[in-house]
């Protein structure tokens, strides 16, 4: 299982045609920032592009430039030395790949990728300019090869296999098609070297070895032609994902450049490890995601080293990065065990969180203590309040869209969370279908389509294209801790300082189990701000109108003590929630939908809540359990803190 990703940040891929465009959904229509006016797009698009760059590295642009002036029209190296596959060390063990969509594919040529069937009969159709480039790139990644088969009942399969590999081979000559862009050769090259120190010898005693003799020599040329098609103008988890396929092929194969490769690779592994893994654990790409899958390659990385009997030169920095990945993942993992949906995320596609923390050295237990109730990540800029006692979870994301380097799997969803109650997802996050450059993929990274605000109909982010970033947000410090028994996060982002507006938000669980989210503004001037609260497909949602709550403690006089808040009953499984608003404004329940997996759209509700008037203004909501009381909230904006039942919390401490 792989990454989805096409092309990051400012160096997107051209995309083929793609006939299997969704259209704009009636919510992304009615809630989407519409585009600047037509008299203003020139102006408007020469900004961008230069808000788009100048944050980039000057290396970046040079490689970036090589890239679209000579490496599209360069074929791949011309491979005429000796080229032998090493024998597989007795330990080189890698976790396969789910067998069942694989068999369906060597049986019947029908190759399924992100919930969507692709008839792939001979011949294969490797660059079909009909098919949407995400599908094209799993093909071409060949995930399929990386399975167990059952010899010798299912020797056919393996045959058939192999023989699609050399289809790829004969098919793919020219150096410009799909299959040879640095992502899907990086993929590809590490996927067949895995088939071969699996299947190799078996092949051999089946009289195959002549085959194999074909493949290599691609394998060879595959791995030479990568060598100068390093992704330095992304860097991120692409250039990881070249640098793996290098160490790979330098130590599987033994050609007159494998030591070249290895030399390359342990280099830019050691620089690279430094850069992107932070010193909290996260990768700096704050992606859950493509955290789980950088994680994967290193895992695959020290087993690779450890059983050919090879030191890397980070050696050390490459366990210890392992070991603080493992931490951080397990820390923001939900109650079901599974990823949260930040920034480009969508579940299976790498190997499920558990696999990866009991997975070789070093392995975690996933029946630990207790974790703490509040956790925070402060270079990442995530945080997590845990309620053991109900198996709920919050997750807080305060930090920036990702690295100036790589932004392009940020969205516009500074100070969003997710929530979890008894267990089960209930706010979540939209979600992420596709990476195609839609009216989808806009909506998915924008403001609207996260549990945040937006102010001025404007998103916190300048997100164009499918994975470029102009204009970033500045992000303040993420806090946490504890006050009395309540448990809480705050932080705060500047994406509107430039509409004279500063969003500063706290979050705090409540005994015996209410969430309470405070939104403070701060600033200047008449403005709009919207927000947003998006449920899981299946928490249904009951507007029960404006209602008297009662706000004293037991034995308080309760008529001196009550407040009309806006109310929604909120339903899943057999459990009840009051959604109360604490403020005025407009109301109004929006179809949206949820994406826990590329293509993938499942109908859902957003609640939007609009205000309009001048700032400073708080806007709270809450979510209590049925049956408990409504929390007090006080808010003092010109001291920027809030009281919940009689507990002060500041929404930013002094020195920050």
């Amino acid at each position: 299982m792989q990454s989805h990703c096409v092309a990051d940040s400012v160096v997107e891929a051209e995309s083929p045609r793609n006939t299997g465009r969704v259209g704009t959904p009636a919510a992304a229509e009615m809630i989407l920032a519409p585009p600047p006016p037509a008299s203003a797009e020139g102006r408007w698009a020469l900004g961008q592009l230069y808000r788009t760059l100048a944050p980039l590295r000057g290396s970046q642009l040079g490689y970036l430039a090589l890239r679209r002036l000579l490496w599209r029209r360069r074929r791949p190296v011309t491979w005429k030395g000796p080229v032998r596959l090493r024998p597989a060390p007795p330990g080189l063990r890698f976790p396969p790949w789910p067998p069942a969509f694989a068999h369906g594919a060597y049986c019947a040529g029908d190759f399924s990728f992100i919930h969507n069937a692709f008839r792939a009969k001979a011949p294969i159709s490797w660059n079909d300019p009909q098919c949407p480039k995400l599908r094209l790139y799993h093909l071409n990644y060949f995930d399929f090869l990386n399975v167990r088969f059952s010899l010798p009942e299912e020797e056919s399969m393996l045959r058939a296999a192999l023989d699609i590999a050399l289809n790829w081979r004969e098919r793919n000559s020219t150096g410009t098609e799909v299959g040879w862009e640095p992502y899907p050769l990086s993929l590809r090259i590490v996927n067949w070297l895995k088939f071969l120190v699996r299947y190799g010898r078996d092949l051999e005693q089946r009289g195959e070895g002549r085959k194999i003799d074909l493949l290599l020599p691609s394998l060879a040329q595959q791995a030479a032609t990568l060598d100068r098609r390093l992704e330095k103008d992304l860097l991120g988890n692409h250039l990881l994902k070249n640098i793996k396929a290098l160490l790979f092929a330098g130590a599987l194969l033994e050609t007159p450049c494998s030591a070249r490769w290895l030399e390359k690779g342990e280099s830019l592994l050691e620089r690279e490890l430094k850069e992107q893994i932070l010193s909290d654990g996260g990768h700096f790409e704050r992606s859950p995601m493509y955290h789980a899958e950088v994680l994967e390659d290193l895992l695959d990385l020290q087993v690779l080293g450890s059983a050919c009997a090879m030191k890397w030169r980070c050696d050390g920095a490459l366990a210890l990065a392992i070991t603080m990945m493992r931490a951080f993942l397990q820390g923001i993992l939900h109650p079901d065990g599974e990823l949260p949906l930040l920034n480009d995320s969508a579940l299976n596609v790498a190997r499920p969180p558990a696999e990866l923390l009991r997975a070789g050295p070093g392995a975690v237990s996933t029946n630990c203590d207790p974790r703490p109730a509040v956790e925070i990540f402060p270079r990442t800029g995530y945080g997590v309040i845990r309620d053991g006692a109900s198996a709920s979870y919050l997750v807080f994301d305060c930090g920036p869209l990702g690295p100036d380097c790589q932004p392009g799997h940020g969205h516009c969803d500074v100070l969003s969370y997710e929530l979890s109650l008894h267990g089960r997802r209930v706010v979540v996050d939209t979600g992420v279908s596709t990476y195609e450059r839609n009216a989808v993929r806009r909506y998915e990274r924008s403001t609207a389509a996260h549990n945040t605000i937006r102010i001025d109909g404007e998103d916190q982010a300048e997100v164009w294209a499918s994975f470029r970033v102009g204009r970033r947000p500045h992000v303040g410090a993420l806090q946490g801790g504890s006050t009395g028994p309540l448990h809480f996060l705050r932080g705060e982002h500047y994406a509107y300082r430039r509409r004279g507006v500063v969003h500063a938000r706290a979050i705090a669980l409540v005994p015996p189990g209410a969430w309470v989210v405070v939104d403070l503004l701060k600033g200047r001037g008449m403005h709009r701000s919207e927000s947003f609260i998006h449920l899981h497909p299946l928490v249904r949602v009951r507007t029960a109108g404006p209602q008297r709550f009662a706000l004293c403690n037991p034995g308080e006089d309760p008529g001196a003590a009550q407040q009309t808040l806006h109310c929604w009953n909120v339903d899943f499984d057999h459990h009840t929630y009051s959604l109360l608003t604490y403020g005025a404004g407009e109301f109004s329940l929006l179809e949206s939908w949820y994406s826990e997996e590329f293509g993938k759209r499942q109908g859902a509700r957003a609640l939007r809540w609009t205000w309009e008037g001048s700032v400073p203004v708080a806007m709270v909501y809450a979510f209590v359990p049925q049956g408990v009381r409504a929390p007090r909230v006080a808010v003092d904006a010109q001291r920027e803190s809030v009281e919940i039942d009689g507990h002060p919390i500041r929404f930013v401490e002094k020195g920050h």
